[in-house]
């Protein structure tokens, strides 16, 4: 091969990555100015973002992100065409512009996760068939493989941990944004009653105390974020699965409203406390409610409801179930959708209920699901309560 063929085939890789990066950029402004949006015009550009970087990489997935930032500030949020960036702007900017870094990196890593489980797929084949050869070295092996397993299980729990909160980033974005955006409109009041001949410092008084709370609020949010992104060792303690349910339904809020889903939480009270990692029940519950919602958001006629109900149970377990009327689960599917790298999605991994179950048994309790006499679906799980395992 000559230089000049060795050039063009080291240059024509890139010439299509950042192309790609321009091309759905380009795409996802055309798209989003056909539509009109009144609100939010972030979805098509974040979409646009993730083709970028995970076809492309980083590289091009930061240009595509340079390029939807510009494009968002020239023709969505400036009165006049052009780059201005603004002050006003400046926030909306940044509430973008981190969520889209995060949704890319998330990306390449999910990409790099699903290509390390398929060269670890691979190996453990070819490692199952020199083991049949090798009877005596098999318990030795086994034993490594479990605990090679465990860790692996745990490392692979926190990053489809980190892949749910990536999906919720805008959503997220969102619902820190709320008490923010209290936390001025109460500021500049309490400016203006103060301001005032005499001043009525029981009207300021009440603003300051309204940014306090949303204040509160705000860092609730970022907690539980925190809580489920950080990766820590599993830590049993008595729970109430209520507060957990909460928890959870916090982070999801903005989702249920854009996909005009209507909730019900039917929580039993005084159910008793259960023993389990708060972080852990709270993975299980986020993925089988966002696998609910990504069911009824294929529906295109009918109601869309989500229904979470929480019993305690006369044999000693508490029972949580999630209910939807999405498309409902195929029969032959019911057990194999719990088996590892088993998906009936277009574009999902496998894990996630995999998963889900893996840590509900290790609590000592089950997880099934069930079709709906109607229409959708049913998930529930069972866990021991802190008197039984006592």
């Amino acid at each position: 091969m000559s230089p000049s063929d060795e050039i063009k085939a080291r240059i024509a890789p890139l010439l299509f990555k950042y192309g790609l990066a321009m091309l759905s950029v380009t795409l996802a402004f055309l798209i989003t100015r056909s539509l009109q949006p009144t609100l939010f015009p972030t979805p098509l550009f974040f979409a646009a973002i993730v083709i970028s970087t995970w076809y492309g990489g980083i590289g091009p997935g930061v240009v595509s992100v340079l390029l939807a930032t510009l494009v968002l500030d020239s023709y969505f949020m400036s009165p006049v065409r052009g780059f201005t960036a603004g002050n006003s702007d400046l926030p909306y900017l940044a509430q973008f512009v981190l969520p889209a870094l995060l949704s890319g990196w998330f990306t390449k890593k999910r990409k790099d996760a699903e290509a390390a489980l398929k060269d670890a797929r691979d190996h453990l084949d070819a490692k199952v068939q020199e083991r049949t050869l090798q009877l005596q070295s098999e318990i030795v092996e086994r034993k490594r493989a479990e605990e090679s397993v465990h860790k692996t299980q745990a490392d692979l729990a926190h990053l489809t941990r980190v892949m749910t909160m990536s999906e919720l980033a805008t959503s997220i974005a969102h619902e820190v944004n709320q008490p923010l955006t209290a936390i001025v409109t109460n500021g500049a009041a309490g400016m203006r009653w103060l301001a005032a001949e005499p001043p009525n410092l029981e009207r300021a008084r009440d603003s300051m105390s309204r940014m306090i709370s949303e204040g509160n609020r705000a860092s609730e949010v970022i907690k539980r974020i925190r809580a489920l992104s950080k990766k820590t060792s599993p830590h049993k303690s008595a729970l109430e699965i209520d507060e957990v349910i909460q928890d959870v339904l916090a982070l999801v809020g903005t989702e249920l409203v854009k996909n005009r889903i209507a909730l019900t939480c039917d929580l039993q009270r005084g159910v008793p406390r259960v023993i389990g990692d708060r972080i852990q029940l709270q993975q299980v519950l986020l993925n089988l409610i966002i696998n609910s919602i990504e069911a009824m958001a294929e529906i295109a006629q009918g109601p869309r409801e989500l229904l979470i109900k929480s019993e305690a149970r006369d044999d000693g377990q508490v029972v949580v179930r999630v209910r939807d009327s999405g498309a409902g689960i195929d029969p032959k599917d019911l057990e194999e959708i719990f088996e590892g790298f088993y998906t009936t999605k277009a574009e999902g991994v496998g894990i996630g209920l995999s998963i889900s179950r893996n840590i509900v048994e290790a609590h000592g309790g089950r997880l099934w699901a069930s079709r709906n006499d109607g229409r959708g679906a049913t998930f529930q799980f069972t866990l021991p309560t802190a008197e039984t395992t006592t």
